[in-house]
């Protein structure tokens, strides 16, 4: 079973149990020497929006996430940062785990050991950005033409299929171009993400000058720098940086004032793996999904683009997920017999949000398992 579906079952457990009973003291926000024990007690109060509540009064078992949570502060499952649990709009667990920083966090300058990064978590953030501009009125629709949504006055590789490539095409992960991020690692100077980020000023101008090998809207292959590029769309619709529009239109409503950006050599932030939270700021963007778009009584994102979000316009039929989203992967799960549905983003190194409408359940991870 992967990771990701370990995870999931994880999740699910937690969600469909028994309720349970306990008490003790969760190792504070940032602490430098977490405990190698662990007993559950209510999540803090930081006066940013949430709701508190016990494990016990929400069905969830407490002896399961105990475990589970112990598991992670003794290392016997390892790479785990920290964990947040929300179910029916309130916050039920939050542990911070990690002692010390990492080089990803000299990216953004981050110093805090409660704030990690999200890498590809950032892009369903990103796509959030387009929906609320799109809700406003700057960009028509997902339907618009992608190239049209740049300034640039002319490209390498040329195709006319590039044209016909929407918005909707750069959400879905349907650029038809030619691409490859997966097959080799990362840290390979030939992975084609590597080989464009270490060699462009502009990364959203030298994606769009890749060459295209399939008809865009046709094949999904996983592209980092496409959300790169999609994050210099949105700038150039909205008009001002676009740190500055996540940050009054996203971030500021979802009552998160601590999110930070790495960002690109050209000064824009990166949407693809750049964006820094907290992990209650991360169920807090999940349960704004599940909520419809609101948070705490106000519409911040349609109801509309959250239901198209989450819509498996690439059906991958993958052990790990069914399909992908606006930025979103699909997922679908077996559960005790019972079909599952759920929707998460998924960062490098285990940065994930797992989002279960139906059990009014959120959860959020981060991690350090990049090997």
């Amino acid at each position: 079973m992967s990771f990701v579906a370990r995870l999931a079952v994880l999740v699910l457990t937690s969600g469909l149990a028994a309720c349970g009973s306990g008490g003790g003291s969760d190792n504070p926000a940032g602490a430098a020497n977490p405990p190698t024990t662990y007993t559950y007690s209510m999540p803090t109060s930081q006066n940013d929006g949430w709701a508190l509540g016990h494990l016990s009064d929400h069905g969830v078992d407490m002896a399961a996430i105990e475990s589970m949570v112990r598991d992670f502060h003794t290392g016997a499952i390892p790479g785990i940062d920290s964990v947040a649990i929300a179910r029916n709009n309130t916050l039920i667990l939050h542990s911070n785990i990690r002692t010390e920083l990492s080089d990803f966090d000299a990216w953004g300058g981050n110093t805090r050991l409660s704030r990690h990064i999200m890498h590809s978590t950032s892009k369903s953030v990103t796509s959030a950005l387009i929906g609320i501009a799109i809700d406003q009125g700057y960009i028509a629709g997902t339907d618009v033409p992608f190239y049209d949504l740049f300034r640039y006055t002319s490209y390498d590789n040329w195709d006319d299929r590039k044209s016909t490539m929407t918005l909707e095409d750069a959400l879905t992960m349907r650029f038809g171009y030619q691409w490859d991020e997966w097959s080799l690692s990362y840290g390979h100077p030939d992975n084609d993400l590597r080989m464009l980020t270490d060699n462009n000023i502009d990364q959203s101008w030298a994606l769009l000058n890749l060459a295209v090998v399939d008809d865009p809207g046709s094949n999904f292959v996983y592209n980092t720098a496409g959300t790169i590029a999609i994050g210099q769309a949105l700038e150039n619709a909205v008009g001002v940086p676009m740190e500055e529009f996540a940050e009054l239109h996203l971030f500021q409503p979802l009552q998160i004032d601590d999110a930070v950006w790495g960002y690109t050599p050209s000064g824009l932030p990166n949407g693809g793996s750049g964006l820094y939270l907290e992990t209650r700021d991360m169920v807090k963007f999940g349960q704004l999904f599940i909520d419809d778009g609101m948070w705490q009584g106000q519409q911040i994102i349609s109801a509309e683009w959250v239901e198209r979000s989450v819509q498996p316009y690439s059906p991958l039929g993958w052990t790990y997920t069914s399909g992908y989203g606006y930025q979103w992967w699909i997922d679908r799960f077996t559960h005790r017999g019972a079909s599952i549905e759920a929707y998460s983003t998924r960062g490098y190194g285990g940065q994930y949000i797992f989002c279960v409408p139906s059990l009014a359940l959120v959860v959020a991870f981060t991690g350090q398992n990049y090997d």
